[in-house]
C-alpha cells in the first residue's frame, strides 16, 4: 500500500539532493493509493497541457467526462485501487471505451460507475522534467482486455480545455486537425481534500464571444417568449410520424439531424461550439431557452442530456433532408421520454426563426 504522507516527505526530502537528475529509489510501488491526490499532467515539450490538472465534468447518468481545464471541476480526491483510479465521493472510476475516432483510432477516457473496462495504470517513481525533483507518475499498463501497452494522451476540445483519450498500442495514425497529444499523468498528494468548485455549464469561446463560465442554472428557470397562442412544443412519436420535437410555436425550426466529429473527416470537433449545457432533465425547451436567452443563432440536443449553442456550423455538418437520415437521433430526452434529444454523436439541430418571418421545419422525403 502506497502512503501519500511518506511520498511527501520524500519529494520535500528530494529538494536536497536534486540537481538537473533525480534519484529514483529501486523500491517498487505498490498499486494501491489508499490517501486522496489530484492527477497533473505532464509534457514538457506542449506548454499548451504541461503541468494543467485533470477535472471532471458531469456527463450524465452518473459518468464524469474527463477534461483538462477550464472546463469540468477541479478534483482533489482520487484514489488508486488494484491499479484502478477512483473517485469514491462520486462512486466511479476510470474507464475506457465509446467514441472510437475512425480518423486516429483513439478512444475515450472517462469515469463512470457502470462496468466497463478499467484502464488499468502502475505507480511509478520518476523525475520531474522541470525541477528534477522525484515524483510518482501514474504509468498507463492497458485497456482491461486489451493488448498491454498504448498510452493516454489528450486532444483540444473547446474552451481552451482538452479531452482525455486512449491512444492503443503500436498505432501511427494521426489526426492533424486534432492531434492527440501523449502525457505522463503525475500524482499529487492533497491529504487535506483540497478546495472544489463545481461548474455544470459551459459557455465556449469564439470569434463572438467571450469565454467565460456560468454558474449551474438547476434552481432557475429560462423561457423563450412567442407571439403565438400555443407555447408547447409537440413531441412527435416513432410510430409513422418524424422522430424529432416540433419547436417552432417557441420561434425554433428544426433543420435535421446533424453529424458530429465521429462521423465526419472535415476537421471541427463540435458541430456547434458556442456553448454547452448538460442536465439530467433535459428537454428541448429547456435547450432552446439557454441558448436562445444567451443570443445564440442555433441550438441542438444530443446524447440524452446534452444542449449545445452556436451562431453558425459547417457546410460539411449541414444535416439530410431524408427520411433515413432522422434515424441516427432517436435518443429519448432525460428530462422528458416523449421527446427526442440527438442520438450517439448526432445532434437535433434547430435554428432561430427571424421575428415576424416564417418558422417551418425542414421537409423530409
Amino acid at each position: 500500500m502506497l502512503n501519500l504522507k511518506t511520498i511527501s516527505a520524500g519529494l520535500v526530502a528530494g529538494a536536497a539532493f536534486a540537481s538537473a537528475q533525480c534519484t529514483i529509489p529501486t523500491t517498487p510501488l505498490s498499486d494501491d493509493i489508499p490517501s486522496h491526490f489530484r492527477i497533473q499532467v505532464q509534457n514538457a515539450s506542449r506548454p499548451e497541457v504541461h503541468n494543467k490538472y485533470m477535472n471532471l465534468f458531469e456527463a450524465g447518468g452518473g459518468d464524469q467526462h474527463l477534461f483538462i481545464g477550464p472546463v469540468g471541476e477541479p478534483t482533489y480526491d482520487f484514489t488508486l485501487v488494484d491499479g484502478v483510479v477512483f473517485n469514491v465521493r462520486k462512486n466511479i472510476r476510470l474507464v475506457i471505451g465509446g467514441e472510437w475516432s475512425e480518423i486516429d483510432h483513439t478512444t475515450k477516457l472517462f469515469s463512470t460507475a457502470r462496468p466497463d473496462p478499467d484502464a488499468i495504470f502502475q505507480p511509478t517513481y520518476a523525475c520531474n522534467p522541470d525541477t528534477g525533483l522525484l515524483q510518482v507518475e501514474l504509468r498507463f499498463v492497458q485497456w482491461e482486455g486489451e493488448p498491454l501497452g498504448g498510452h493516454i494522451c489528450v486532444r483540444h476540445s473547446f474552451d481552451g480545455s482538452h479531452e482525455f483519450r486512449y491512444d492503443p498500442p503500436g498505432n501511427t495514425l494521426i489526426d492533424v486537425n486534432r492531434e492527440c497529444i501523449k502525457v505522463t499523468l503525475v500524482v499529487l498528494p492533497t491529504l487535506d481534500g483540497g478546495p472544489s468548485t463545481t461548474f455544470s455549464t459551459v459557455t465556449v469561446s469564439s470569434t463572438s464571444s467571450s469565454s467565460s463560465v456560468v454558474p449551474p442554472s438547476s434552481s432557475s428557470t429560462s423561457t423563450l417568449t412567442s407571439t403565438s397562442t400555443s407555447t408547447a412544443p409537440t413531441s412527435t412519436s416513432t410510430s409513422g410520424v418524424l422522430p424529432y420535437t416540433d419547436m417552432t410555436s417557441l420561434g425554433w425550426r428544426y433543420i435535421g439531424c446533424a453529424p458530429e466529429e465521429r462521423w465526419t473527416t472535415d476537421g471541427p470537433f463540435r458541430t456547434l461550439s458556442g456553448a454547452l449545457l448538460g442536465s439530467d432533465t433535459m428537454t428541448n425547451e429547456a435547450c432552446m431557452a439557454f441558448c436562445g436567452a444567451n443570443g445564440w443563432a442555433y441550438a441542438g440536443t444530443e446524447w440524452r442530456r446534452e444542449c449545445w449553442c452556436g451562431n453558425s456550423y459547417a457546410p460539411t455538418r449541414q444535416p439530410l433532408t431524408t427520411l433515413v437520415s432522422l434515424a441516427k437521433c432517436d435518443y429519448r430526452c432525460s428530462g422528458d421520454s416523449g421527446q427526442f434529444c440527438g442520438g450517439d454523436a448526432w445532434l437535433s439541430l434547430y435554428a432561430k426563426c427571424p421575428t415576424g418571418g416564417p418558422c417551418e421545419n425542414a421537409v423530409f422525403t
